[in-house]
């Protein structure tokens, strides 16, 4: 329904979720959009930094073939990508036996992977492809279980450990206690296939290149915190810079957070306050004679093993630069985790001469099997429009830039 396109709209954030929204809203023609974001910078967890002259990512670094609204402003803000292989060998560390080798399957069980992925998987995704679309109202009861559990029940066994590596790797909890629909949603039949086909990529000058580019073309007010929200007929926005009343606000930050400055109502307090999340960190590392490859550790994608690294990362086969993956308990060390790390370094005879970026990330807002059961994403699309606000961001499709993105892009599409 188009509306006044002369109306002030406000954005919380300027991550994948705001930026996108405002972009929409640009297109369709509203012309006081503003955007609000408390750091230096645009982009949130896209977060590109530079090493020697050359950019590394701290958190989302690629997409893939099947992410349209991101490959979208790829295109329109002409911000430059490259094709990412994954050819080269990937190491696979079993601590309990102390080998690290590359993975190779034997033929037998290669072909029951294929039979797996091509004769199940994707008549699976099929069943439930409504999980693909734009947010969790269309969830089966029946994707609510544990993945492990669904995977058993469905008998699908070479493709759960297949999949584990980048889950797990990749900082989205541990398939005993993640919901089945947050993995189908990462795992969609079309991402498969972009994997498949090697149409996977990276941002040649950053990821966070492109949300500054995007951020350029806005009303972006950075440094700023938001002290209250008050919504009646206006909305009225106090922050350290001033005050700002809009007409509509889109809340893309994380919105347990958000409790803490707006006048949420009964709904949203219970709502809000039962959002979960996982303590992912990174950890950006010199590393001396260390194997020019990527590893993972799947012995330690499991919830008893906190504080472990679970994959690394290598950048450049002409640098010793790495970076090491941890998910912990929020209450570990990082120097307790570093030890961890540095004992998988010793293992392959390298040696650790630098530490130089430690980021930690409040990471996958995401809600427990019995809340999804419960209805809860149907509850919180109950109260998009509720007091001039809507809400957007990782919670509502899932931790993923282009997934972040398109459930912005489909809000205002459905609202404004």
């Amino acid at each position: 329904m188009k509306q006044n396109s002369e109306m002030k709209i406000g954005i919380v954030g300027a991550g994948a979720a705001g930026l996108t929204a405002a972009d929409v809203l640009k297109e369709k023609g509203y012309k006081n959009v503003t955007v609000l974001e408390r750091s230096a910078v645009p982009g949130g967890k896209c977060c590109s930094m530079e090493y020697e002259g050359r950019p590394y990512e701290l958190g989302a670094g690629v997409i893939s073939a099947n992410s349209d609204t991101v490959l979208g402003l790829v295109k329109k803000y002409g911000v430059r990508i490259h094709a990412v292989s994954f050819d080269a060998e990937i190491i696979f560390v079993d601590i309990k036996d102390g080998k690290h080798v590359p993975k190779k399957r034997s033929v037998k069980s290669a072909i029951y992977a294929l039979k797996d992925l091509f004769f199940k998987y994707k008549r699976l995704a099929r069943r439930y492809r409504e999980i693909s679309k734009p947010g969790f109202i269309y969830v089966d009861k029946d994707l609510c279980i544990p993945f492990s559990q669904w995977a058993a029940k469905h008998n699908i066994p070479f493709i759960a450990d297949e999949f584990i590596s980048f889950f797990s790797g990749f900082g989205y909890g541990y398939f005993d206690e993640i919901p089945a629909a947050y993995v189908l949603k990462y795992y969609s039949w079309a991402s498969v296939r972009a994997f498949l086909g090697k149409k996977i990529f990276g941002f040649t000058d950053g990821i966070q290149m492109l949300w500054k580019t995007v951020a350029g073309a806005h009303d972006v007010i950075y440094d700023i915190m938001i002290e209250s929200i008050e919504r009646g007929g206006d909305i009225t926005v106090k922050t350290n810079k001033g005050e700002f009343v809009f007409d509509k606000l889109i809340v893309t930050s994380p919105l347990d957070e958000a409790l803490n400055f707006m006048d949420a109502s009964a709904e949203e307090k219970d709502l809000f306050s039962r959002i979960d999340y996982c303590d992912y960190r990174t950890y950006a590392l010199i590393i001396k004679g260390f194997p020019k490859q990527d590893g993972y550790l799947p012995d330690n994608f499991h919830s008893n093993k906190k504080g472990q690294p679970i994959f690394w990362h290598s950048w450049y086969t002409d640098l010793n630069f790495y970076t090491f993956y941890v998910l912990g308990d929020w209450k570990i060390s990082d120097e307790e985790v570093l030890k961890n790390i540095e004992s998988v370094i010793n293992d392959f005879g390298g040696k650790l001469e630098k530490v130089h970026v430690v980021k930690h990330w409040k990471y996958f807002p995401h809600i427990s099997q019995k809340e999804m059961e419960n209805g809860y994403f149907n509850k919180v699309e109950e109260l998009q429009g509720k007091n001039g606000t809507y809400f957007a961001g990782e919670l509502l499709n899932f931790s993923m830039v282009e997934l972040s993105a398109a459930y912005a892009k489909d809000l205002v599409e459905r609202f404004f």
